[in-house]
Order: structure tokens, then sequence, then C-alpha cells
């Protein structure tokens, strides 16, 4: 709420004496009474500071006992010769000029107090433009900040991993698997699906953070967008692992993550193309989509965190295997990450 504005007694004056100055040139002496501001030399002739009732000082009637004061509107009624209020009393009850001096001065009385508010609404408007200037350009900061991190090497894609180590690996043992099930082929081919799409997803989402209009939104998106390349990060290390067991003949923990995907709905990445459909032609729907992705993606890396399919040896057996493709992917490094964001999410929820 915008702090009420109250003008200094030195800039009221300044204004009150540049409309004196306008309506009555030969009467530019200001009095700086305590309950009024007064216009004239001899004092006669002035309105309360409040702007509540503009007053008549002694000495303007010939006939000295009649003494008036009253709201704006009754001495509008009375300039205009239609007020019941001042019963008896018209341009002639004054003194010389000083009907048309009245005049004047309710002209006076409405520029001044109108001006007083439009400079007040000038000072609001002008904090209230600084005040979005600097919220937009810490916003933009912040931004800036958020796509550093989340795309170090600056070409607009937001960092996951590189290369296509699944597909290499799959292909490299497709025989070894088709003996075992042909059908696991076409599994694996889903999963490979699963994976480009919700890295396309992740990639939405991601050049949404430019339109986010405030702090609070950019704050939540990007815990829903690190959140998912905590996701994709998962299901990419357990389908590699899968790969592994199936030919290393490790049938049982290879099932466990088998039936974990099938639970999951891996298989048909039906979920992720309709996430993909949706980001794609989003309107004003975003915010309720985060929330769909949020909720699939917890469900997903508290289902993978369960699994009991991480050993030392487990390890050393991927590591092997993508060594044996030439892969970039340094698996100890991969999984430290994982392991971090998982404690970042464990933290964030106990702390909320």
């Amino acid at each position: 709420m915008m702090k009420e504005i109250d003008l200094s007694k030195e800039q009221k004056l300044l204004v009150l004496k540049e409309i004196v100055h306008k309506f009555l040139p030969n009467k530019t002496f200001i009095y700086d009474d305590p309950n009024f501001l007064i216009i004239d030399p001899d004092k006669r002739f002035g309105f309360s500071k409040t702007g509540f009732r503009l007053n008549y000082l002694r000495g303007m009637f010939k006939k000295k006992n009649i003494q008036r004061f009253g709201s704006p509107t009754r001495i509008k009624e009375l300039l205009s010769g239609s007020s019941d209020y001042f019963i008896g009393v018209s341009e002639t009850s004054f003194q010389e000029n000083d009907f048309k001096v009245l005049e004047k001065l309710y002209e006076i009385y409405v520029e001044y107090f109108n001006k007083l508010e439009k400079i007040k609404q000038g000072i609001v408007d002008k904090q209230q433009r600084l005040k979005e200037e600097k919220r937009l350009k810490e916003l933009k900061v912040s931004k800036t900040n958020v796509l550093s991190k989340l795309d170090k090497d600056g070409n607009g894609e937001v960092d996951v991993v590189e290369g296509n180590d699944f597909n290499t690996l799959l292909k490299k043992h497709q025989k070894s698997i088709i003996e075992v099930d042909r059908n696991y082929v076409q599994q694996f081919v889903k999963v490979s699906s699963y994976l480009k799409t919700k890295k396309q997803n992740i990639q939405s989402i991601f050049n949404s953070i430019k339109d986010i209009p405030n702090q609070e939104v950019l704050k939540e998106y990007v815990e829903i967008l690190e959140d998912e390349i905590h996701t994709y990060n998962l299901v990419l290390i357990n389908s590699l692992r899968m790969i592994v067991f199936l030919v290393e003949d490790d049938m049982i923990t290879f099932y466990e993550i088998h039936e974990m995907f099938d639970t999951l709905n891996m298989f048909d990445s039906k979920h992720e193309k309709d996430v993909s459909q949706k980001l794609t032609n989003i309107g004003d729907g975003l915010k309720d989509l985060m929330y769909e992705v949020r909720r699939m993606g917890n469900n997903i890396s508290n289902s993978i965190q369960e699994l009991s399919s991480v050993t030392e040896e487990s390890n050393n057996q991927l590591k092997e295997q993508l060594s044996g493709i030439n892969s970039t992917l340094k698996v100890g490094n991969f999984i430290n990450t994982i392991n971090t964001h998982q404690n970042y999410k464990t933290n964030r929820k106990l702390n909320s």
C-alpha cells in the first residue's frame, strides 16, 4: 500500500502563488494564517487549508453585521444567484468589486486543490514507476542467473546429459537382448522415446522462463524445472542399468527396474507426449500444467528412489559398458548430481 503523500508547506504556497497570479495578478500577497490561506494585503480573502470550506473573511460586505461562510457548493450557488443559504445576499451586498474577486477566489480554490491532487498523483505515479522498474530489473537479473546456471555454455539449450548413450548401448547389445526376449527391444525403444520427449519438455519449460512475470513464479518454476531434470537423470541412469543388468544376466535386478518402469508407464510415453502438446499450445494454463508436471515428476522420483539396484558393483558394470561405447558420461559425477538434488528435494520438503 502506497504511503499517503503530503506536500511541504513551501510546495503548497508556491502552487497557490502561481494560481493566484493567474486569476488575480494584482492580489499576489499571501498570508499564511494557521487556519486560512489569505489572498490580499488586507487579509479579507481566503479559504481554509483543508479545502472543506471556502471562507468569507471580515469586511467583505457593505453591512458589517453580515458575516457568512459555507461549503464550496454553497459559494457556487451564491455566485450563480441560486442560493437559499445566503438569503438576501447578492452581488450588491458586497463592497466595491469584492463579488468579482470572490468569483475568482472560487476558481482559485478549485484549481488549487485540483493541482495539489495532480502533483500528489504525479509523485505516486513516479514512485510506482520506479518501484516497477526496480522490480523488473531485479527480475531480469534473476532470470539471467537462472538461465546461466541451467545453460552454462549459453547455447540456449538447458543442460541435460548430452549424447545418445542409451540408443548406442541398446544397438550394441541388440542381438543379446533379442535372444532373451525380442519384445524387450521394442520396450527399450519406447523408453528412448520417453527420454526424448521428456528432454523436449524440459527445454520448453526452460524457454518459458523469459515470460515469467515475477520472482515468486520464477522461483517455483525453476524448482519444477530442476526437478524435471532430476527425473530425467533418474530415468536415464536406470534405463542404462536395465540394459546392463539384462546383458549381464542379472535378471532379478533387471526385473526390479522393469516392473517399476512398467508401473510408471515408461513403456508408454503418452503422458509426456500429452505434456509436450500442451506446452506447445499453452495459453493461460501453464500454471496448472506445471503443477501436473511436478506431481508426475515426484511420483517417478519417489518410485525410482525406492529401488535397491544401486550398488557399487552395478555402478562399476555401468562404467565398463559406457566405456565400451566411448561415452563421455562420468557415472560417479552423474550419480553425485542425482543424490545431491534428491537431498535438496528432501530438505526442501521438510522445510516447507
